[in-house]
C-alpha cells in the first residue's frame, strides 16, 4: 500500500497541473502607469516591437515598450490634441502609418480620421467626416476603423448615423454604404443612440461591422457594397472593438464580455462558440493580436467621464478556454489520471484503516 506521502506528492502534482491549467485560461497582461491616459483602442507595431495607444482623454496616440512597460507619447498633433477623443485605431505596417478614428465626444459635432508615419509620427492625412453624408443637425462619430491593406482604403464606422465611411489611402472622404437594414434593428442595450462601433476587413473582400445597440453584427462586400445581416442564434449586444484573427475567428470584446465567434459561411451566419466574462468596471473596449495572442484594454472609460483620476491600465492577454482545453488535450488528461490514482490511493488508505482496526478488535 502507498504511502501517506507518496499520496501527498500525488495531490501536489494534481495541483500543479491544474495551477498551471488555470493561468493558461487567464493568460498574461501588460499592467502600465499613464496617468489619465485612457487608452480606447490599441494596436501592434511588428516594425517597431511596440504597442501604440489611443487616447480618449488626450487625443493623441502613445507607444508602450512591451518589455519595460514603459509608456511615452508618440504622437501630438498639436491641431487635434486635447480637443478631441482618439477612438479605434489600426496598424498599416505596408505603408508604415497608424490610421486611427477622431471624435469630439461633448457635442458630437467634430471628427474623421488622422494617419501618421510610425518612424516620425508625422501626420500624414486628417480627413473630416462629420460633414460626409451627414445631413445638418444630425450628429456623428468615427468609432472605429478597418484598413483595406492591398488598397489602402480604410473604412470607419459611425456610431451616432449608422453608415460607414470610406477613406482613400490618400485621405480623401466619401460615404461608403447607407442601409435601411443598419437601422431596423431592435436595441439590446441601455445606450440605443450607440449603432456601429467596431470594424474589420476580411482578406476576402468584404467588412464586418457591428452594432453596439443592437449586437447585430454586418457583412459588407467592399466591391458592390452589398450588405448581409450576419444570421446568429445570438446576438452580441454591447459589443465593441474586434479583431480578426489569423485562423478567421473573429473576437468580440465589450464591457461586460469577450465573445469569440467563428463561422463556416463566409459570414452568411456564425456562432459563439466561446465567451469570457469581464469586470464591467475595467470597461474594456477594443482588442487587438500581437502575433499568435489575443490581448484587450482595459480602458476604464467610466473614472474618465467621472472626471477620476487614473494612473494604471492594462492589456490582457486573452485564451478562451474551449481552446486551451483542445491545445492542452494531453496534459489534461494526465489531470485527470493523476485525479483518479489520488481518488483511489485515499479509498484504499481509508480500506486499510478499517482492515487494522478490525484486526485489533478480533485480537
Amino acid at each position: 500500500m502507498m504511502t501517506l506521502g507518496r499520496l501527498m506528492v500525488g495531490c501536489c502534482v494534481l495541483f500543479l497541473h491544474l495551477e498551471w491549467y488555470v493561468r493558461d485560461v487567464n493568460g498574461g497582461s501588460l499592467k502600465f502607469k499613464a496617468l489619465n491616459l485612457f487608452p480606447e483602442s490599441f494596436d501592434w507595431d511588428p516594425v517597431h516591437d511596440r504597442m501604440l495607444l489611443s487616447s480618449a482623454a488626450k487625443g493623441t496616440i502613445s507607444e508602450l515598450d512591451t518589455g519595460s512597460d514603459t509608456v511615452k507619447e508618440f504622437v501630438r498633433d498639436e491641431e487635434l490634441a486635447g480637443k478631441v477623443a482618439s477612438g479605434g485605431m489600426i496598424v498599416d505596417s505596408r505603408r508604415n502609418r497608424v490610421v486611427h478614428a477622431l471624435q469630439d465626444l461633448v457635442g458630437w459635432r467634430f471628427g474623421g480620421v488622422a494617419a501618421y508615419d510610425l518612424d516620425t509620427g508625422r501626420r500624414l492625412f486628417f480627413a473630416r467626416l462629420d460633414n460626409v453624408g451627414v445631413v445638418e443637425g444630425e450628429l456623428s462619430c468615427a468609432n472605429d476603423v478597418a484598413v483595406d491593406f492591398k488598397t489602402g482604403n480604410a473604412y470607419v464606422t459611425n456610431c451616432r448615423g449608422s453608415f460607414l465611411w470610406k477613406v482613400t489611402e490618400e485621405g480623401t472622404p466619401s460615404v461608403f454604404v447607407k442601409d435601411e437594414s443598419f437601422t431596423s434593428q431592435p436595441s439590446l442595450f441601455e445606450a440605443p443612440w450607440c449603432s456601429f462601433n467596431g470594424i474589420v476587413h476580411d482578406q476576402n473582400k468584404y467588412l464586418l461591422a457591428v452594432q453596439t445597440n443592437s449586437g447585430a453584427l454586418f457583412r459588407v462586400d467592399v466591391d458592390d457594397r452589398s450588405v448581409h445581416l450576419v444570421a446568429m442564434e445570438e446576438r452580441l449586444p454591447g459589443a465593441d472593438g474586434m479583431v480578426l484573427r489569423d485562423d478567421g475567428a473573429l473576437v468580440v470584446v465589450s464591457s461586460r464580455k469577450v465573445w469569440l465567434v467563428r463561422s463556416t459561411s463566409n459570414w452568411i451566419d456564425a456562432n459563439i462558440v466561446d465567451a469570457i466574462p469581464l469586470n464591467p468596471s475595467d470597461y474594456s473596449t477594443g482588442a487587438a493580436l500581437k502575433g499568435q495572442s489575443t490581448f484587450i484594454v482595459h480602458a476604464h472609460l467610466a473614472d474618465m467621464f467621472a472626471n477620476r483620476t487614473r494612473e494604471e491600465f492594462e492589456l490582457q492577454e486573452i485564451r478562451f478556454p474551449s481552446e486551451v482545453m483542445e491545445n492542452n488535450h494531453p496534459t489534461l488528461l494526465i489531470v485527470l489520471v493523476v485525479l483518479v490514482v489520488v481518488i483511489v490511493l485515499l479509498w484504499r488508505l481509508k480500506m486499510g484503516k478499517l482492515y487494522d482496526q478490525n484486526l485489533r478488535k478480533r485480537a
